[in-house]
């Protein structure tokens, strides 16, 4: 069976609709304190079908390191942990018998990968790639037909979100290191 195909519908993954092969939507909307300008929150919309109103499924609380999904919150850093000193790995796990191991490739397409405890992949996120002679790609992901609970598509897309999002920053955050250097 194949992956369903998930496309966001600008570059901004915080700020999005995510469109659904099957004519289900996502939105993801973010809150940031005015003065500041940084993230509170990010929800992402329960499934609906375009065009209707829906509420929060779930939440990263950037301010206070959390996940919600379905009701219940959990702290980032108990959800995540890093194994090994140069590996850039992630394992991941919300229930007590799963574990996601994410893994970031930017040589090939800028994608993350989640894969299941047994290997097999769960879903993949492609990030917007630049293109010189065309228009650039917008985000889009793919998940396995295996993910049938809501809870647990929602936790992926909850990493996935959180994982390119920390993965932007970071890169941000060097860019602007190396520039003051020059200076």
């Amino acid at each position: 069976m194949p992956f369903t195909t998930f496309t966001f519908d600008c570059p901004k993954i915080l700020k999005s609709n995510i469109h659904c092969e099957d004519d289900l939507e996502y939105i993801t909307s973010t809150t940031t304190k005015p003065a500041s300008r940084s993230r509170q929150a990010t929800s992402l919309g329960a499934p609906r079908p375009p065009g209707t109103a829906n509420g929060p499924a779930a939440i990263i609380d950037w301010a206070h390191g959390t996940f919600e999904v379905a009701g219940r919150t959990r702290r980032i850093n108990e959800l995540c942990t890093k194994r090994g000193t140069f590996s850039s790995t992630r394992f991941w796990s919300w229930f007590t018998a799963e574990e996601y191991r994410v893994k970031y490739e930017a040589e090939v397409a800028h994608t993350w990968t989640i894969y299941a405890y047994d290997g097999t992949v769960l879903a993949t996120m492609t990030t917007r790639i630049h293109h010189f002679f065309h228009d650039d790609s917008l985000p889009s992901l793919e998940i396995s037909p295996s993910v049938t609970d809501e809870r647990e598509l929602q936790f992926i897309l909850l990493i996935l979100l959180y994982s390119e999002t920390k993965r932007r920053d970071r890169s941000l955050k060097k860019r602007m290191v190396n520039f003051g250097r020059r200076s």
